[in-house]
């Protein structure tokens, strides 16, 4: 496993052993899982096959425990995105529940003196709770039987709660729901007895018996008010040639009535696929002469094409500022281009002028 990783996963460790161990309550009612999580969750193991056995798959989860904490949770939000995944988007979206959440995490092991495990996941809003909150989260226990480390499996989850309530202590108790081999259904409740939710997780290993495990959860990212039903994609797949948006200028900025200041994000596709924003959620304020150094690189193969904004709020409608089309024909290995564009407002007294520089870092890279 990654240095880095490891020792980013460390911090979590020990908070979670400084916090030690918490009275537990158990719950009176029967251990279930509804009929509906359940299809939720079995409808989640399909889209993992076919997702884990495709090539694009099989390669994204070979670099999983060589990156860093940041990209891991890039690479698992992205997940939800991808093709294999578009049947369960549709399910989450039509299902009429309480505020609620799903989640989706990778499973890794890691060892410090004793075992570890973790769980690097993200969590959307799902019933009342779709569009208005996601979450990232890591969840800690201690486990036994750990060789080397490394990434163990996928556990998928619905829960009681919304995204942002999902950290705290947690006990695991497994069921048997018939899911088949290496594949483990268990019910979460928290200290206090409460039921938060169910998981599927797969690539376990089958265990003999009843298990419970304690957990704790931190949360520690989320995102609420976005107006997305799902995380917006960050982490992009390797393509043939990689630029850089170096820096962004502000020659002249839209003038919205709220001040000098513009609230600057961009958007961009590579190829004509999927988008992508930047700073995922959030902005970059620039008023006439400022410059960002934004650093965003982007894998592409022939064309790029990025578009900025100001951000005006949830329930306003963002101002398009400029809109950029870059092909590697435009560009030379190693040189920055500048891309000039210019917007004007219909009524004629708003001249917006952004301009952007780009450079070719790598070009017809062996994937």
């Amino acid at each position: 496993m990654n240095t880095i990783l490891k020792t980013q996963i460390s911090a979590y460790t020990e908070k979670y052993q400084y916090l030690g161990t918490t009275a537990v309550t158990k719950p009176k009612q029967a251990l279930t899982i509804s009929d509906t999580k359940q299809k939720v969750l079995k409808q989640a193991q399909q889209c993992w096959e076919n997702y884990s056995t495709s090539a694009h798959g099989d390669a994204q989860l070979k670099t999983v425990t060589t990156t860093d904490l940041p990209t891991a949770q890039a690479m698992v939000a992205n997940l939800i995105n991808s093709p294999e995944f578009a049947d369960l988007k549709a399910t989450l979206d039509t299902l009429d529940i309480p505020a609620s959440s799903f989640s989706i995490g990778f499973n890794i092991e890691v060892e410090f003196i004793i075992g570890f495990a973790a769980t690097i996941g993200v969590a959307i809003g799902i019933g009342d709770s779709k569009g208005v909150a996601t979450s990232e989260f890591l969840s800690v226990g201690i486990t036994e039987g750990i060789d080397e480390g490394g990434l163990v499996g996928v556990q998928f989850g619905i829960w009681d709660n919304a995204p942002s309530d999902l950290g705290g202590y947690a006990w695991s108790t497994e069921i048997d729901l018939g899911f088949g081999a290496e594949i483990s259904t268990a019910v979460s409740y928290s200290a206090s007895g409460g039921i938060l939710g169910a998981t599927l997780t797969i690539g376990v290993g089958e265990e003999d018996g009843i298990m419970e495990e304690e957990s704790y959860t931190f949360i520690i990212g989320s995102q609420e008010g976005n107006g997305d039903s799902y995380l917006r994609p960050a982490y992009q797949p390797q393509k043939n040639n990689l630029l850089i948006v170096t820096s962004l200028k502000c020659k002249h900025p839209s003038n919205d009535g709220a001040g000098n200041e513009n609230e600057v994000y961009f958007t961009f596709q590579a190829d004509n696929e999927t988008m992508y924003y930047y700073p995922t959620y959030d902005y970059y304020s620039m008023k006439e002469g400022d410059t960002w150094s934004c650093g965003r690189s982007i894998w592409f193969n022939e064309s790029v094409n990025i578009k900025i904004y100001d951000d005006d709020g949830l329930h306003s409608g963002n101002d398009l500022m400029g809109n950029y089309a870059i092909n590697l024909s435009n560009l030379v290995l190693g040189e920055t281009k500048t891309f000039n564009t210019t917007k004007d407002y219909s009524h004629g007294f708003d001249d917006i002028e952004y301009t952007i520089n780009v450079k070719l870092v790598a070009q017809n890279v062996q994937k």
